[in-house]
């Protein structure tokens, strides 16, 4: 899927010019110019990949959500608000998906094996949890307690903590208050200690150790 897809992540420092550009290729898109279009999808890509694969914890299923998110945002260009960051509407369409897949999945063991390849920012990291070694067994150590999360718990500790976005940017993506968001965030946080400190204690700083 992925050769499908022309990738051009989007730096930080572009982002104003992303905004300020992505209305008029739109417009052109909804005209039926399907160069517009693929414009949209280089600049976009890459971003849209990397939030989906970290709620989804598997980079070729991400692919397949990517695809199906901006086959579904072709067909519904009419529905777009120029109003509003044309990102935002992007990444709504595309969590969205991500989460109907995470709900499929017939039970938490799948979620847990799935293979969450991408580092989650661990709260209350141990002693000397700054070396590449500790990441890396942060990153196995995550793979195994991710699975308690809720798929709204994980979208948006993802998409608040991990991609950076503003809480109520995040809330429009997923169709709630920032206030929803927060909790979610908070409840992930607090979920993902519970774990740490019953199966893996020794990672978690001493005060915190039950």
């Amino acid at each position: 899927m992925r050769e499908n897809l022309c990738i051009l992540p989007v730096e930080l420092a572009h982002q104003r010019e992303v905004v300020m550009d992505d209305h008029s290729w739109v417009e052109s898109a909804r005209q039926g110019d399907e160069e517009a279009f693929a414009h949209i999808v280089r600049r976009h890509s890459g971003g849209l990949h990397r939030a989906v694969a970290r709620i989804l914890g598997d980079e070729a299923e991400a692919w397949d959500v990517v695809q199906m998110a901006f086959l579904k945002a072709w067909q519904r260009l009419d529905r777009y608000d120029p109003r509003y960051k044309f990102s935002t509407w992007l990444y709504r369409i595309g969590t969205n998906l991500a989460i109907d897949l995470l709900r499929s999945r017939s039970s938490r063991e799948r979620v847990h094996k799935a293979g969450f390849e991408h580092r989650l920012r661990l709260v209350g990291e141990g002693e000397g949890a700054g070396t590449r070694a500790d990441r890396h067994e942060a990153d196995r150590i995550l793979q195994q307690i991710v699975g308690v999360l809720t798929p709204q718990q994980r979208s948006a500790f993802v998409l608040r903590e991990m991609q950076g976005l503003e809480t109520a940017e995040v809330g429009e993506i997923l169709g709630c208050s920032a206030t929803t968001v927060r909790n979610h965030v908070f409840q992930a946080r607090k979920a993902l200690r519970e774990e740490m400190r019953r199966h893996f204690p020794e990672y978690l700083p001493a005060s915190e150790r039950g």
